[in-house]
C-alpha cells in the first residue's frame, strides 16, 4: 500500500522543498493540493504551466516519490452561487488536466453547497451529481478517478459541528452509486467523519468496494486538528480492521497539515519522519487485519 502526505503540510518552504522532505522522511508518494494555485501568480496559471508541471515531476522523480492523488479546489467567490459554481467547475476542469499530466490517479472533489445542506438535502443531491457528471468527461480523458469526500459543517448558532453531504455514509454511498462511473469512487476522511458525529470504522464499512481513496488525521470528536493518528481520540485499530474488512486497495495519504504548522523546517523534518513511521504502522496493521 502506498503511503503518502500532503504537500500542504511543507508548502511553506516552496513546493520543491515540500517534494523533498516528504521523500526524504520516507513517503512514497506526495498528495498535491491544487489550492495551492489560488494565488493568480501560481506558475500553474500562466501559459508555461505545462513546464512547471515538468519541473515538479522532474523533482518528484529525482527524489524517489510520485503524485499519487490531489484535493481539487472547493470554493471559488462570486456575487452568486450560480456564478460560483460555474466558475468552480471551469477551474476543475483545468485541476483534471494538470492532474493528469502529473500522473495522479484520485482527484478528491468536495461536493458543492455544504453550509445549504440541511433542509435541502434533495436539491444538493442532484446539483452534485450534475456537477459531478459535468467533471467526468475530464475525468476520462485523463485518466483522472474523481473521489467525492464526506463533510462537515460548523454551525454558528450553537457552536458545534454537524454532518452535511456525504457525513451519512448511506448517502455518501448513493452518489457513488447515482454517478455510475467506474471514474467515480468515495474518499473517506476520518476527522471529517468524527466531527459529523460519525465513527471512520463504520463508514468506511457503508462504503465497502466503493470506497477509492482516504484523507487520514485525528481528532477530538470536536476541533479539526488534521493531527496524526493517534495524538487524539480516535480508534485506529477498528478503523484498520474495518479497511482490511472491506479489502481496501487504495493508498493510504496522511492530511495531517495542522500537526506542522509551528514548526520550522528542521522540526518538520522531523516531524515527517514521525509521521512516516506511523504512516506504516498503521499500513502493518491493516495488513495484518487481512
Amino acid at each position: 500500500m502506498i503511503l503518502s502526505q500532503t504537500i500542504k503540510c511543507a508548502s511553506d518552504f516552496g513546493e520543491a522543498e515540500a517534494i523533498e522532505v516528504i521523500a526524504k522522511a520516507g513517503f512514497d508518494a506526495v498528495d498535491y493540493s491544487m489550492s495551492l494555485i489560488k494565488n493568480k501568480n501560481h506558475p500553474l496559471n500562466s501559459d508555461r504551466y505545462k513546464e512547471y508541471i515538468a519541473l515538479l515531476c522532474e523533482t518528484a522523480k529525482k527524489s524517489g516519490v510520485c503524485f499519487n492523488q490531489a484535493h481539487a479546489l472547493t470554493y471559488i467567490p462570486a456575487e452568486t452561487r450560480e456564478e460560483s459554481h460555474r466558475l468552480l467547475l471551469e477551474k476543475n476542469q483545468k485541476v483534471i488536466e494538470i492532474a493528469g499530466l502529473m500522473g495522479i490517479k484520485t482527484l478528491v472533489v468536495h461536493p458543492v453547497g455544504t453550509g445549504e445542506y440541511i433542509g435541502n438535502e434533495d436539491i444538493i443531491f442532484e446539483r452534485n451529481v450534475k456537477y459531478f457528471r459535468a467533471l467526468l468527461p475530464y475525468a476520462e480523458e485523463y485518466g483522472v478517478k474523481l473521489a467525492c469526500e464526506n463533510m462537515w459543517y460548523k454551525d454558528k448558532r450553537v457552536g458545534t459541528t454537524r454532518g452535511s453531504i456525504c457525513s451519512n455514509p448511506y448517502e455518501h454511498a448513493r452518489y457513488v452509486d447515482e454517478t455510475g462511473s467506474e471514474m467515480f469512487v468515495a474518499c473517506i476522511d476520518t476527522g471529517h467523519c468524527a466531527l459529523a458525529g460519525r465513527e471512520p470504522q463504520d463508514c468506511i464499512r457503508v462504503l465497502g468496494k466503493r470506497l477509492g481513496a482516504l484523507h487520514i488525521h485525528d481528532n477530538d470528536y470536536r476541533d479539526d486538528m488534521h493531527t496524526l493518528p493517534g495524538l487524539s481520540e480516535m480508534n485506529w485499530d477498528e478503523i484498520a480492521k474495518a479497511l482490511a474488512d472491506v479489502d481496501y486497495k487504495g493508498d493510504f495519504t496522511l492530511e495531517t497539515n495542522h500537526f506542522f504548522d509551528s514548526l520550522n523546517y528542521e522540526e518538520t523534518e522531523t516531524g515527517l519522519k514521525l509521521a512516516a513511521q506511523i504512516g506504516r504502522k498503521m499500513i502493518a496493521k491493516i495488513e495484518n487485519f487481512r
